[in-house]
């Protein structure tokens, strides 16, 4: 992405906001033109923010209305720089606003980015759903299948001896668990899975294998695997489980990992900056409430935080 000058950004956004005001005059129309036939850089300020005024609709509505809502003298400043701001960042940060993935919205149950929920489904089974979550559901004759999407899931398997049931499958894009009477966590990361086992047992195949042995996960342990083959096998570790407590559990975990880990629940745009990415993060921070997790950093770890456009992108810096 070009780097366009501040100014120009600033200028495009003067723009945008008086034509959203209301239609240019002739003179306007000419104002603008001299003014993009000046140098290169307004010309492609202008065009990013022909660009985002057509992308409006994938940002929150508190802020792309606020912003573009018709401000009155006291605010146009503060409103000219939140839309420089934003036209600076280019479509990287418009794109992240996405509350849950396109092929999510259809899904037989879901959750938004920050939403935690439980379901109950048709036969008894518990489910609680992770923030950004998908998955479906094909109950017949021969298996109770849950098909996760995307995301993240805790599964709690009922017993009914009097009742004679078809066995519980939970599928995944790389593997194929069935749990024997369980309560265990299932994670879909983007090359991986990750299961970890609560109570009871859970048999686990990569999707691909032909042929798995030792393939039984007991509780208290957990799994990394692919579609061909198993990754890793450890104790079950509290990140696994933290969230089902609304926490982010995390032992010497880099900086640039918890952040990406925070921006599961958050709606917007978090960057760390370079320097500071490899810093260790140990600790349990609340899911539920951002600052509380910012505070908590930059009052134990040598980093600030800077936060624009109501904490939607915020920056974490040295000090």
């Amino acid at each position: 992405m070009n780097k366009i000058s501040k100014k120009s950004l600033h200028e495009a956004a003067d723009w945008l906001i008086r034509q959203q005001e209301q239609p240019l005059s002739d003179d306007e129309q000419k104002q603008l033109q001299q003014w993009l036939a000046l140098n290169k850089d307004n010309q492609c300020a202008w065009q990013r923010a022909q660009h985002f005024i057509n992308q409006v609709d994938t940002l929150p509505k508190g802020i792309a209305y606020a912003v573009l809502n018709r401000p009155d003298d006291e605010t146009r400043r503060l409103h000219l720089g939140k839309l420089a701001l934003l036209l600076a960042s280019g479509p990287f940060i418009w794109g992240s606003y996405k509350v849950v993935d396109n092929q999510q919205w259809n899904a037989d149950y879901r959750t938004a980015k920050g939403q935690q929920k439980q379901v109950t489904l048709p036969d008894g089974t518990t489910v609680k759903l992770n923030t950004a979550t998908a998955f479906d559901i094909s109950f017949d004759d021969k298996a109770r299948l849950l098909s996760l999407r995307e995301g993240e899931i805790q599964v709690h398997t009922t017993s009914t001896p009097s009742q004679k049931r078809n066995p519980f499958i939970v599928k995944t894009r790389d593997a194929i668990l069935s749990p024997l009477e369980a309560n265990f966590t299932v994670r879909q990361y983007s090359d991986l899975t990750r299961v970890g086992v609560i109570q009871g047992r859970v048999k686990a195949s990569p999707k691909f294998a032909e042929n798995t042995q030792d393939n039984i996960i007991k509780a208290g342990y957990q799994i990394e695997l692919s579609s061909h083959a198993f990754l890793s096998r450890q104790a079950l570790e509290s990140n696994t489980t933290s969230w089902l407590d609304k926490m982010i559990a995390v032992h010497n975990m880099p900086l640039n990992q918890f952040i990406q880990e925070v921006s599961r629940y958050h709606s917007g745009l978090l960057r760390v900056a370079p320097e500071i990415a490899n810093i260790d993060i140990s600790g349990a921070f609340p899911i539920k409430d951002i600052n509380i997790i910012f505070s908590m950093l930059s009052h134990t770890y040598p980093i600030q935080i800077n936060s624009h456009l109501g904490n939607y992108w915020v920056t974490i810096e040295a000090v």
